[in-house]
């Protein structure tokens, strides 16, 4: 539960530190009066995100013909003759959906009007990053909040993630609930929120693996700068030949999948110690031909690995598993072996 203090807060700090894509659009329409947001994400179920957006044309009716909320679970062909009918300048989405959607843009299928493009909720690689803002010849930006806390950090034009810690503090810990050192990755976070006096948090364990910086950003801000790594994709532990446990990052699949073999929207399961499955949504052709460069990708890197026995099966056209809000790990474990790891949410 959150109350009206909390909200406003929240709002502010969106509004005052999310980061100025187009200066001089904002200096004359500072409220994006004139923009036409769409927001494609869960649309079912109380989240953070959806629950936000419905808010916000409650207490802004005149926001209600400007905004339009569309379900990630949609069709995609459905997806996409709405996106060109509501014809959105602004686009709120989960990473995995904005590339989906710029596959789409890139087939000349989807036709918006975009200028900004805002994701969260999951991790945003570089490498996505650039496919997303090439496909709609706009910039991209990243935010990291949470149920708990809607708006804990925003980037700043060097690309660096800032906390607001005027009002949330984030604590990096081990497993055992101690503090690790600046820079180094916690095992989880503790978060407690300054701004929520309806239903405080303190010390509350989000999950995420976050690093605090104690170094000042070049940017000039005086807020600290975090790394995210989420909670969303799992670590990997495979047997070599001789049945020894060996561990691999999701960050590390996930960057050969989208570097070397060029796909991003796929899902790799574990299915036993020594077994790999990949999901690749592209259908027909197109779906073969990534299907086999993944793979192609995947054998080498685990070779490098001490890996070489592992099996990659896969089928293209399948999406894979989706969790009810609609998010979906990328890098899956087997269950017998899962172990709490991660890559950004919200």
């Amino acid at each position: 539960m959150q109350d009206a203090q909390a909200l406003a807060i929240y709002d502010a700090l969106e509004g005052l530190r999310r980061p100025v894509l187009q200066p001089l659009r904002r200096f004359i329409d500072p409220w994006v009066a004139s923009e036409r947001l769409a927001f494609v994400g869960a649309t079912t179920g109380h989240f953070a995100s959806t629950a936000s957006i419905r808010r916000l044309c409650r207490i802004s009716p005149w926001m209600s013909s400007s905004v339009c909320s569309l379900s990630f679970l949609l069709p995609m062909h459905e997806l996409v003759a709405a996106l060109n009918r509501h014809a959105p300048t602004l686009l709120a989405t989960y990473p995995s959906a904005a590339l989906l959607l710029a596959e789409e843009a890139m087939a000349g299928r989807l036709r918006i009007p975009v200028r900004e493009i805002w994701t969260g909720g999951e991790s945003l690689t570089p490498a996505a990053r650039a496919v997303i803002a090439s496909a709609f010849g706009c910039s991209v930006s990243l935010s990291y909040g949470a149920s708990e806390f809607l708006a804990l950090a925003s980037e700043c034009e060097l690309g660096r993630m800032h906390l607001n810690s005027d009002w949330a503090l984030l604590e990096p810990v081990d497993e055992r609930h101690r503090p690790v050192p600046a820079g180094e990755v916690g095992y989880t976070t503790l978060l407690t929120n300054l701004a929520n006096r309806v239903q405080p948090l303190i010390r509350y364990d989000i999950g995420d693996r976050v690093s605090v910086s104690d170094e000042p950003c070049a940017c000039g801000s005086g807020l600290p700068v975090i790394e995210v790594e989420g909670r969303v994709d799992d670590l990997l532990m495979l047997d070599d030949a001789n049945g020894h446990s060996v561990s691999l990052l999701p960050l590390a699949l996930t960057t050969v999948l989208e570097d070397d073999a060029g796909v991003f929207d796929f899902q790799l399961q574990q299915r036993g110690q020594r077994a790999l499955w990949l999901c690749v949504a592209a259908e027909g052709s197109t779906g073969e031909d990534a299907l086999h460069r993944a793979q192609t990708a995947l054998r080498r890197f685990l070779r490098a690995q001490g890996l070489p026995g592992v099996t990659v099966g896969g089928r293209c056209g399948d999406r894979g598993l989706t969790a009810r809000s609609g998010k979906r790990q990328r890098v899956l474990a087997d269950p017998h072996r899962r172990r709490r790891n991660v890559a950004v949410t919200a």
